[in-house]
């Protein structure tokens, strides 16, 4: 399972963290944590009494390495509890056929379908966070079938697909 994000309040991951442990003995899945910086998450952790087990912390990556993340991920969480504008590490995602378990708010229900993509859930709300990424990793049928459909859905953001709208506007243009 992959989260992507700083350790900032928004982004919810210590939502994600209060429900992990719970996730990880039921499944014995392992949360790669990418983006926030490993010693501001073992504060974190410290701080709220957060168990860490089963938790890789791999910080900032390259491009390339975090579409293998994304690619071998079973699915991506997404917990912020608000503030973003645009799902745009959904739809990073969805461009690697992988499902996403996020929280309902504006800027990821534009992008995500809840059942046909992934799974939203209420901003905050731990135990549905948990339920739900338990209940996907455990029916691998959905995940392939969320997944297919995520990649069907990222296809107007991909590059190829934008730069010929873009090359379009600007042959009008000219």
């Amino acid at each position: 399972v992959v989260f992507i994000g700083r350790n900032e309040p928004r982004k919810g991951l210590p939502v994600l963290l209060g429900a992990w442990p719970d996730v990880h003995a039921r499944t014995g899945a392992r949360l790669r944590l990418v983006g926030a910086d490993p010693l501001s998450v073992r504060w974190l952790a410290r701080r709220q009494r957060f168990d860490l087990e089963g938790v890789d912390l791999l910080g900032g990556l390259s491009e390339d390495e975090l579409t293998i993340e994304l690619q071998r991920a079973s699915l991506l969480v997404a917990p912020s509890l608000g503030g973003e504008s645009f799902g745009m590490v959904l739809t990073r995602a969805f461009a690697c056929a992988t499902p996403v378990v996020a929280s309902d708010i504006e800027g990821y229900a534009q992008v995500a379908v809840h059942g046909e993509t992934g799974i939203l859930v209420p901003p905050g709300d731990a135990q549905a966070l948990g339920t739900a990424v338990v209940e996907l990793l455990q029916d691998e049928e959905r995940r392939r079938a969320l997944g297919l459909a995520a990649r069907a859905a990222a296809e107007p953001y991909s590059w190829e697909r934008i730069g010929r709208q873009l090359l379009a506007i600007y042959e009008r243009l000219a």
